[in-house]
């Protein structure tokens, strides 16, 4: 690649890369088809905060309120700006687009800059527009802002080195303007800048200083925009980012980007030998007398290491591993483009191309055009979501008053968020990434992100068990998985939508206050987040498409006439470049990637994997907890050979309650196809038989909701039945742990939706608060007791000290009129036997009932001692579940407190009679047994 003779110079190669850019990057923007890249939801919700609030980097729509200052900001204020004209979604593909050209110009400029002529410049930004990297990068990964970044950093890289050889004033907005822009764009870009000072051969003293100011200004300009992060003030939910390791997988985040260029690789190799072996000075000699190309290639080794790294070990660094391996590639590509041009060259030197060299090109391109196919292979996101439905029903009745939460929406949460003024207390920001996975791992279910701690709020457990702290009232679930510990939480479904979405809710619940406490971020630094990165954008764009003109006497500063003095030419010897490289290395790699699909196979372990992935995929026909509601988190193989072939497989079920492990062995058959796995047919689903219910259906009265002209609180108006809390005790068990027990009765005519509240004081001090959450009802008929189980969680240090101080509690209840989820479909029969509870349970409904909830209360002298729970099978209609419980208390477990049942608020309630209904006597005392019943959802 030698510099180009003197005259005008006819990019036509850049013109190509130009068509292909359109044809290519421009379909594929004007398809939306890079609305499905893992980044892009994100990147929508950013841009409706900015389109709300153009200089308040803060949106209350996530975790609570969360500042934006913490994220890059230029891609999402591109689009926000551009979402008056061409809405949300079309300002996404604008700024892909745009994307797209910068870093080709940008690969233009930078080639140019290393004394390439115009048609290396021109291959490199074929390379470029067709290589794997940017592909992966736009339509994968949806890392609009690492490219962009990119672009406007190697755009900005000619005028740096002019700046640093000549000290021109006029050159300082050259580089100064695109490399704010690329900071505010990504972190990492301005790491194509800082690397690029490395290219320049020996300077004078002036000429240093100046280069050792640029280095220092990168990070400055990176520190700047992080500064208003680091000044907020108040207390600001900063969302922890998951580890890199999560979710990414080395094929995909660094082979596959680097898969256009891996014919590169031999020739920088040979290259960097012949120049290390031709200089006998010092390092720096040796690093000064290889070309240019081979210097920047080098410099990419780092980067591709440290994306190596990240994938394989903690890191301190936050930039993923994939920005790290697109940053690299880009810095490979002049050198890979010279090798190109060296095989196409010696390819028709004979007087034609050969047909090696254009399968190998051929294979290149397709496998980087087919990787737009990979987003539909993600393994844990599902089909588009049609967000009409559930948008409509958010406007309606102000339901956007209160937050929500989502089941299996996954990565579309942030498109859904961008489209509605509802908040959340969960996002998208720690949660892993959900990558394209052709062969999905046994685990990657771990990765849901309603599995996932939310930041701040705890577990999901937790947080479903004290909706009112975050004004929760409404579950948004498009998958049953998550049914049963809703229903068990006191959650009610009230319907699905036309979508297929199913609406939870959960009563007494208040609305969002109008106006929360949050951080307030200065005014001045306000201004400047919301409007420096676009005036720093626009200035980039004016710097590079109108250089500044040229003083008498001096040559233009141009992609087609940069001065030669710059950089040495860029000359390799013939023995570093091997035109055979081209041609041998992808298809000796393709060769390799099938021949090893081809024989996984004849592996028994890999064939087992699969199964178990393939099967646990199916939606079960049984139910229960090992049926829809259960994911597989981890399987472990065992193969034995004899005395005949066999696989046991470990397999690591997670189910919203609690984990569950299963154990299996199946034998192996080795066929023409390779191992496979012989699994028994499956056992049909037994048909529910049509019974009729012997109970008669009830209706219960509501009464019409109080009518005011007065402004009160949304609660007021509710209609609430009047309750009776019972006597109670604080009991700590073997392990620790206090837990209230006691009951509470619905002492009125009307049916109670339940919320029982208990505070812990310690010598008058408020130290915990906990809600009922599984061991109770939460829908009580006229007359029914609810056994109470909570248990009161404290630090260790407030652990010790309640063992020494005083120690009082108070347990609140309040319920509202409901006449949801009344039935009561199973009966049962029990007898106490050897120290246990033997309870035969039966579905005398017409329906199913999915994963059933058995609570054994045992009561003594002074009340509930304590309650037993057990988690049953779907049981179809006339269908029977046997199981035992102790007829004691866990051992260990001693009294701490009794606990006086609080005055009756309501002097018209009924009075509670001492011996609770449906008790039956046991050594030491009584014990009754209770059931909350989920309706199995209908699956043909």
């Amino acid at each position: 690649m030698n510099a180009s003779p003197p005259g005008r110079v006819q990019p036509r190669l850049l013109l190509l890369a130009l068509l292909l850019t359109g044809a290519y990057h421009g379909v594929l923007a004007l398809t939306r088809a890079g609305l499905n890249a893992d980044q892009a939801s994100s990147l929508l919700f950013l841009a409706s905060a900015y389109a709300r609030a153009p200089l308040d980097p803060f949106d209350p729509r996530w975790y609570g309120g969360v500042p934006l200052t913490g994220h890059a900001p230029l891609v999402p204020q591109l689009m926000a700006l551009l979402s008056g004209p061409l809405g949300l979604e079309g300002a996404y593909a604008a700024a892909q687009f745009l994307a797209a050209l910068s870093v080709l110009f940008g690969m233009y400029r930078f080639t140019r800059l290393l004394g390439g002529d115009a048609r290396g410049a021109g291959v490199a930004g074929l390379l470029t527009v067709l290589g794997t990297a940017l592909t992966l990068s736009l339509s994968v990964f949806g890392e609009l802002g690492a490219v962009l970044g990119a672009g406007l950093a190697l755009n900005g890289a000619p005028a740096l080195l002019a700046w640093v050889r000549r000290g021109r004033r006029r050159d300082l907005p050259g580089w100064l303007l695109p490399l704010l822009a690329a900071a505010a764009a990504h972190s990492a870009a301005p790491l194509l800048l800082l690397l690029s000072l490395a290219l320049t051969p020996p300077l004078p003293r002036a000429a240093r200083r100046r280069a050792l100011l640029a280095a220092l200004g990168v990070p400055l300009a990176v520190g700047a925009l992080a500064l208003p992060d680091r000044l907020w003030t108040g207390e600001v939910t900063r969302v922890t980012a998951p580890a890199l390791r999560a979710g990414r997988s080395v094929w995909l985040t660094w082979a596959l980007p680097l898969w256009s260029l891996a014919w590169a690789a031999p020739s920088l190799l040979r290259a960097a030998r012949h120049f290390g072996a031709r200089s006998r000075g010092t390092p720096a000699a040796r690093w000064l007398a290889a070309p240019a190309s081979v210097r920047a290639a080098l410099l990419a080794l780092p980067l591709l290491l440290g994306a190596l790294l990240s994938l394989v070990a903690p890191v301190p660094w936050q930039t993923p591993p994939e920005t790290l391996t697109v940053l690299g590639a880009l810095l490979l590509t002049p050198f890979a483009a010279q090798t190109a041009l060296r095989a196409w060259d010696a390819g028709w030197a004979r007087g034609r191309a050969s047909l090696a060299l254009l399968a190998s090109a051929t294979l290149v391109i397709l496998s980087g055009v087919s990787l737009n196919a990979l987003p539909r292979t993600r393994a844990l996101a599902g089909p588009a979501l049609n967000l009409t439905p559930l948008l409509n029903f958010i406007e309606k009745d102000e339901h956007w008053r209160y937050r929500f939460l989502t089941v299996g929406f996954g990565r579309q949460l942030g498109t859904f968020s961008a489209q509605t003024r509802a908040a959340t207390p969960s996002g998208l920001w720690h949660v892993p990434p959900d990558l394209p996975q052709p062969f999905a791992p046994p685990g990657a279910a771990a990765q849901l992100p309603e599995r996932l701690p939310l930041p701040g709020q705890g577990d999901l457990q937790a947080l479903l068990t004290h909706p009112e702290r975050v004004f929760l009232k409404f579950v948004y679930a498009r998958s049953d998985v998550l049914d049963p510990l809703l229903y068990l939480h006191g959650w009610h479904s009230i319907g699905t939508l036309e979508n297929g979405v199913n609406v939870w809710e959960r009563e007494d619940i208040p609305p969002v206050p109008a106006r929360l406490d949050r951080p307030a971020l200065p005014v001045p630094l306000g201004a400047l987040w919301g409007t420096l990165p676009l005036l720093a954008l626009l200035g980039a764009l004016l710097a590079v498409a109108l250089p500044p003109p040229p003083r008498a006497g001096e040559p233009a500063l141009a992609p087609e006439a940069l001065p030669p003095e710059t950089l040495p030419p860029d000359v390799l010897p013939p023995e570093a470049l091997r035109p055979q490289d081209v041609t041998r290395v992808p298809l000796g790699l393709a060769g390799a990637a099938l021949a090893l699909l081809l024989v996984q196979p004849l592996r028994p372990a890999w064939t087992a994997q699969r199964f178990v992935a393939a099967q646990s995929a199916q939606v079960s026909a049984r139910g229960g907890l090992r049926g829809p509601y259960a994911r597989l988190n981890d399987v472990r193989v065992r193969v034995q050979f004899a005395p005949q072939p066999a696989v046991t497989l470990r397999e690591d079920w997670w189910t919203p309650l609690g984990p569950r492990r299963t154990t299996r062995t199946l034998p192996l058959r080795l066929g023409l196809r390779g191992w496979q796995v012989v699994a028994p047919p499956p056992a049909p689903a037994p048909a529910a038989q049509p019974t009729l219910s012997p109970q008669a259906d009830v209706t219960f009265y509501r009464a019409p909701r109080r009518i005011t002209t007065n402004v009160t609180a949304p609660a007021d108006v509710l209609d609430r039945p009047a309750l009776r809390v019972l006597p109670g005790r604080l009991t700590r068990d073997a392990q620790g742990t206090l837990w209230y027990l006691g009951e509470v009765l619905c002492a009125d005519a009307r049916p109670a939706d339940l919320t029982v509240t208990v505070i812990l004081r310690l010598n008058g001090e408020r130290v915990a608060e906990e809600n009922l959450g599984l061991f109770g009802q939460h829908l009580l008929r006229s007359g029914e007791r609810s056994p109470l189980r909570v248990p009161l969680r404290l630090s260790p240090a407030l652990d010790r000290a309640a063992r020494r101080g005083a120690l009082s509690a108070e347990v609140n209840a309040r319920a509202v009129v409901s006449g949801r989820h009344l039935e009561r479909p199973l009966v049962s029969r029990s007898r106490v036997r050897g120290g246990q509870v033997q309870v035969v349970a039966r579905n005398a409904s017409g329906r199913a009932v999915a994963t059933p909830l058995a609570l054994l209360t045992l009561y003594d002298a002074r009340g509930v001692s304590w309650v037993h729970a057990a988690v049953g099978p779907e049981l179809l209609p006339g269908a029977s579940w046997t199981f035992t419980l102790p007829a004691t208390p866990p051992p260990g477990a001693r009294d701490t407190l009794a606990v006086p049942a609080p005055a009756p608020t309501d002097v018209g309630a009924a009075p509670a009679r001492a011996a609770a209904p449906g008790a039956f006597p046991r050594p030491g005392g009584t014990y009754r047994v209770t059931f909350v019943t989920l309706p199995a959802p209908e699956r043909p």
